[in-house]
């Protein structure tokens, strides 16, 4: 499903005229001015850019309001080689282990803390697991499977910037990222909420206050317009698998894009505008848990495997797209 039709939603309560709508991306936004702390970058950081765009209609004058603001992060190198490195393959593995684990079910499998069975929410035909995946306790025993039980302090992302319940959004970052663990999400989105938190937010707001779930999507994938029920968080998705479309014939535009719908406002009660991402390994998008947002599908690679009759249940590494979603609650 194309990204304008599910940004309309016509069959939802928040159901827009598609007519109306208008799409903005980062050629288009205007550019939200960050101030010096939020430009810095040192060698802990994560991160090696970081833009802002307002997505709503406003004044030169009068910036958009917060909720109407999004957010898009680069990975520094090392860091980006690291996530593919360690994450990718894990999880791939739960996306299958869940496949294998739904497949063997006598009735409906039932999703759930620990388990790796997909659960159904704004996705349509992705995989997206329980919202425990940042859980210290699974990031630590699925890294001692990856890397031959060596989970030692030495091995990673320190305890005391990924995985210590103790680590807040202020605390030092990048260390180490040899191997990873989903933990190391966790640090990361410490990180960047530490960049556009507002002075109403908290400022002690550490790993307990951040959850996430993985979502695994392959051609033909998406997700309708939905938003995560608070402008009390902060949503995000870093992303660690893009399917290679770059020589692939009639892509539609907008295809795998996220898209952020603008908020109404007193002066236009329709939203019209929605600001379209393109994502690459190693993009983080955060916004307003209160935005609305959709996933569009993306087509299958040239070149990739054709669908078969069990495609769907065994689709080829290379046409999955594999990203981490998460809210910080503050």
């Amino acid at each position: 499903m194309n990204l304008p039709t599910l940004i309309a939603a016509a069959d939802g309560v928040h159901a827009v005229d598609i007519a109306t709508l208008a799409r903005i991306d980062a050629s288009t936004a205007r550019p939200r001015p960050l101030n010096d702390d939020q430009k810095a970058f040192d060698r802990d950081s994560f991160f090696q850019t970081h833009d802002a765009y307002d997505i709503a209609e406003a004044s030169t004058s009068s910036p958009a309001a917060d909720a109407d603001v999004v957010h898009v992060f680069t990975l520094t190198n090392d860091a980006r080689e690291a996530l593919v490195r360690d994450l990718v393959p894990l999880g791939l593995r739960k996306f299958r282990r869940g496949r294998e684990d739904a497949a063997r079910s006598l009735g409906d499998p039932v999703p759930g803390p620990g388990s790796d069975v997909s659960v159904v929410r704004s996705n349509r035909g992705g995989y997206q697991s329980y919202a425990d995946l940042l859980d210290s306790s699974d990031s630590d025993s699925e890294n001692d499977d990856a890397a031959g039980g060596g989970g030692g302090d030495d091995a990673g992302v320190s305890r005391s910037a990924a995985g210590a319940s103790d680590t807040t959004a202020g605390a030092p970052t990048r260390a180490r990222l040899r191997p990873t663990t989903w933990a190391s999400v966790t640090a990361i989105a410490l990180e960047a909420y530490a960049r556009v938190r507002t002075s109403a937010q908290r400022e002690d707001v550490c790993s307990r206050d951040v959850y996430g779930w993985l979502n695994v999507n392959a051609p033909g994938d998406f997700n309708k317009l939905h938003a995560h029920d608070s402008a009390d968080r902060w949503s995000g998705v870093l992303y660690l698998a893009v399917p290679d479309l770059s020589n692939t014939t009639d892509v539609p535009i907008d295809a795998g894009c996220l898209g952020v719908r603008a908020s109404a406002s007193s002066s236009s009660p329709s939203p019209s505008r929605y600001f379209a991402h393109s994502p690459r390994v190693g993009d983080l998008v955060l916004f307003s848990g209160a935005a609305l947002h959709a996933v569009s599908a993306f087509p299958r690679p040239d070149g990739a495997r054709k669908p078969s009759n069990d495609a769907d249940e065994h689709p080829s590494d290379a046409v999955l797209r594999v990203s981490v979603a998460f809210n910080v609650d503050c």
